[in-house]
């Protein structure tokens, strides 16, 4: 006898854990850079550099990237950067060291206020979620070759199987040519590159991107009076990535985010500056699964002999969804209270934050916040400012089937963002914001790991009627009348003039030994 078994490879969530980490620093600007007047716009970005795991507890090693755009005390716009480290230790059960763990950072606040002309006091709240995966194999029974009259029941089973994982990077490398309206580039102040609608799709041997490259530039121009101007482009792109193995049929899972920014100018070839290089590095993060139906043995029984199953539990993981959905945000906003007339918007930008998701009946209701900052130009007095302002949402997102027992996640992405001037201090936000859903369920099944086969109970065997007319009972079929008689399914069948194992409450089969 020889039992087949087919080895499933698959991952599943083996904890969740999540902390706040407050950060505050005095940060004194560098002595190269000119005095501080007021501060136009700051960003920050949290990038993790050093996961350890071990018993329990997850290290998290990172900084937080500062860039900050200000006015200095001459009138003029200038910049600077800055970095606070930061040290976390989280409790997270159930982890364990050599652990594969993702950490997803966002920043939920960041303030700067002015201490001085060269000082600024900065105050910023981070939170780290924790996501430990696992990797592990479960083994299915499916044939089995023997030489004793055995019967075999089989079901179809609906399995989702992760059959790639990597890490990769893609890399762009753009010329942009300014337009001829435009300036010749004296220094570039502050740049600002995302990665917009990004698509990735499962291709035989590899996995296509497409998305786009969304570009802004604040520059002084050359001339004496030092123009500032504001430049903004979209570059679309569709990329392939190698990726031995993958195929049409998979379901891709990645991740991405910028890795390196790098903004240069060079002269065109009349020797003028007005060409900007760009380089830039996205790390992929690379899950390929695919969906498998697998017909596995779920029983046995012996006509001749005592043969039995030995089964052990087995937890299998299927994908239930993947779905999409978009909401559009309308909203007419006024400048807060302390900042100038705006005259003329010059670029604006948006964060995504989920901050609750709730399962509903078929969907997931999901509450969060748009956060929309612009740059604008003020009076001549002022020059540039800026804004940002906060829009609530609200969106059920259809998830059909989905349930407390499934592990999902909602991925939201901004696909559209248009903020338009209507008057001094008035403006008309209009987005559109994206949400992708990758549901997956866990099931424990039992699973087949040996057959046992022994001599039949004689006594027993001789207490079975030789002839049973047998009146079904709700839930029965011929599986289980085959197996407590030790009789062929086939011959109960043809005795019967069945063509399928299913029966009615109540409906007569004749049984003969």
């Amino acid at each position: 006898m020889e039992l087949i078994k087919k080895n499933i490879h698959m991952d599943r969530i083996k904890c969740k854990a999540s902390t706040q980490v407050t950060l505050e620093d005095d940060r004194n600007v560098p002595d190269q850079k000119p005095d501080m007047n007021r501060i136009i716009l700051h960003r920050g970005e949290v990038k993790t550099e050093e996961i350890k795991t071990e018993e329990n507890r997850v290290n998290v090693k990172g900084r937080l990237s500062l860039r900050i755009l200000y006015v200095t005390e001459e009138g003029t716009v200038s910049r600077m950067e800055g970095q606070i480290p930061f040290e976390e230790q989280i409790y997270a059960e159930g982890v364990e060291n050599g652990d594969n763990v993702e950490v997803r950072p966002e920043l939920e606040d960041l303030s700067l206020d002015m201490i001085n002309s060269r000082k600024l006091s900065v105050r910023a709240l981070l939170s780290l979620n924790i996501f430990a995966e696992e990797l592990y194999d479960e083994e299915m029974a499916v044939e089995l070759y023997h030489d004793e009259p055995i019967e075999t029941k089989k079901n179809v089973l609906s399995i989702t199987e992760i059959t790639i994982q990597k890490k990769d990077i893609l890399r762009f490398k753009e010329e942009i040519e300014m337009p001829q309206s435009f300036p010749n580039i004296s220094d570039i102040i502050w740049d600002d590159v995302k990665i917009t609608g990004m698509i990735f799709e499962a291709q035989n041997e590899q996995i296509t991107a497409q998305g786009e490259i969304k570009v802004f530039l604040l520059y002084e121009g050359e001339g004496e009076d030092h123009p500032l101007k504001c430049f903004e482009k979209m570059i679309p792109f569709k990329e392939t990535i190698d990726c031995q193995g993958s195929k049409e049929s998979m379901i891709p899972d990645i991740s991405s985010h910028i890795s390196h920014n790098e903004i240069e100018v060079r002269a065109d070839f009349d020797g003028e500056e007005r060409v900007v290089c760009l380089d830039l590095v996205l790390d992929l993060d690379i899950k390929m699964y695919e969906e498998e139906q697998i017909e596995a043995i779920t029983d046995v029984y012996g006509v001749s002999k005592d043969v039995k199953a030995i089964t052990k539990p087995g937890n299998f993981s299927r994908l239930m969804l993947r779905t999409s959905g978009k909401t559009k945000l309308t909203e007419q906003l006024k400048l807060p209270a302390g900042l100038p007339d705006m005259t003329e918007i010059c670029h604006s930008d948006g964060e995504v934050m989920i901050e609750s998701m709730q399962l509903v009946e078929d969907g997931v209701e999901l509450t969060g916040i748009l956060t929309v900052e612009a740059i604008y130009l003020a009076n001549e007095e002022m020059g540039l400012a800026s804004f940002q302002t906060e829009i609530p949402f609200q969106y059920e997102m259809p998830a059909a089937g989905i349930s407390e027992i499934c592990n999902y996640d909602v991925m939201p992405s901004i696909e559209q963002l248009n903020v338009t001037w209507l008057s001094g201090r008035e403006m008309d936000v209009k987005a559109v914001i994206g949400f992708g859903l990758l549901g997956f369920c866990n099931t424990e099944e039992d699973t087949i790991v040996d057959i046992s086969i022994e001599e039949n109970d004689a006594s027993m065997i001789k207490d079975l009627p030789g002839i049973v007319v047998y009146i079904a009972g709700e839930g029965e079929d011929l599986w289980n009348l085959g197996k407590k008689y030790y009789v062929p399914l086939e011959q109960i069948r043809e005795i019967n003039h069945l063509s399928a194992d299913t029966l009615k409450a109540g409906e007569k089969v004749l049984i003969v030994r």
